[in-house]
Order: structure tokens, then C-alpha cells, then sequence
């Protein structure tokens, strides 16, 4: 492959990568597939011998996983702080709809759209404000670490493939 091109490829690989990490705090970006598409173009644009399927078993559970960690973190965390099931519902349509409704201020509503969910719907479960706001500091709790811990899923497969393509 030509230098230019060459290089282009591994600009767009990284690319991927910092939109998967961007990704992290904007719901709309897709995370870890961002990554996995890194590794795509990775193989079939430059070298489709380096990553085996070991690497591809192992970076396709990790990712199927960091998926599943979006909707396990937070309904545990929430159920952990009192929530109801409509609640840890809620956390997931809040966390998808406040980032659209904000526009450029999504990141906010990354933030803040799950606890304001969850907390109206306990709100509107007649549970007392108290316990509506500790149920909305759980399910926040636990998408802080689903995204603690997606990022670092995203760490292990670069360093990974890093270390089978240098």
C-alpha cells in the first residue's frame, strides 16, 4: 500500500478510536463499535494477518459485554439505591431523549437525564421525594461507572491491538 494511503488508513483507525471515547459522554456515538471499527479497517486495509480470531473472539465479547454494561451498571446501581424497574426504565429513555432535546447542550442532558427521569417517575410512583432523589443518584452512580468501566474495556482492546500491530 502507498505511503499516503497507508497513512490514511491508520488516521481514520484513530479516528474511530476517539470517537469511541467521545462516545462515552455522547450517547449517540456507538462506543466500543467505534473502536471495533477501527480494528476493521485495521485489518482488512493494511493487514489482514496480524489480528487472528483469538483477538477477534476476545474483542467481540468485550464488546457485545461493554454493550450489556450500559443497562446492568445502572439498573443495579438503581435498584441498589431503592428504584423501582419502571425507574431503571426510565434512566435508559432519559439518558437516550435529554441529549436530543438539549442539541448542543447534550452532554448536560448525558448528565442530568437519567436522575431527572428516574426521579419523576418515582415521583409519579407516590414515592416520597427523598427516596425518588436517592433512586436518581443511583441510576447517575451507576452510569458513571458503566462509563468508568466501558472506557477501560475500550483501554484493554487498543493496548491489545497495539501490542499485535507494532
Amino acid at each position: 500500500m502507498e505511503t499516503v494511503g497507508y497513512v490514511l488508513v491508520w488516521v481514520l483507525v484513530v479516528a474511530c478510536f476517539l470517537v469511541g471515547f467521545v462516545g462515552l459522554f455522547i450517547s449517540v456515538l456507538p462506543e466500543t463499535l467505534a473502536v471495533l471499527a477501527g480494528f476493521v479497517l485495521y485489518h482488512f486495509l493494511i493487514d489482514p494477518h496480524v489480528l487472528g480470531w483469538p483477538f477477534w473472539t476476545g474483542v467481540i465479547l468485550l464488546t457485545a459485554f461493554s454493550m450489556l454494561i450500559d443497562y446492568i451498571a445502572g439498573g443495579i446501581a438503581a435498584r441498589k439505591y431503592g428504584a423501582s424497574k419502571w425507574a431503571t426504565w426510565a434512566a435508559i429513555i432519559g439518558t437516550i431523549v435529554f441529549p436530543i432535546l438539549l442539541g448542543p447542550l447534550g452532554l448536560i442532558g448525558l448528565i442530568i437525564g437519567p436522575f431527572v427521569a428516574v426521579v419523576l417517575v418515582e415521583l409519579l410512583q407516590r414515592k416520597p421525594f427523598g427516596q425518588a432523589v436517592r433512586a436518581g443518584f443511583g441510576t447517575w452512580v451507576g452510569m458513571i461507572s458503566g462509563i468508568f468501566f466501558k472506557g477501560l474495556i475500550m483501554v484493554v482492546m487498543i493496548v491489545w491491538f497495539l501490542i499485535l500491530v507494532l
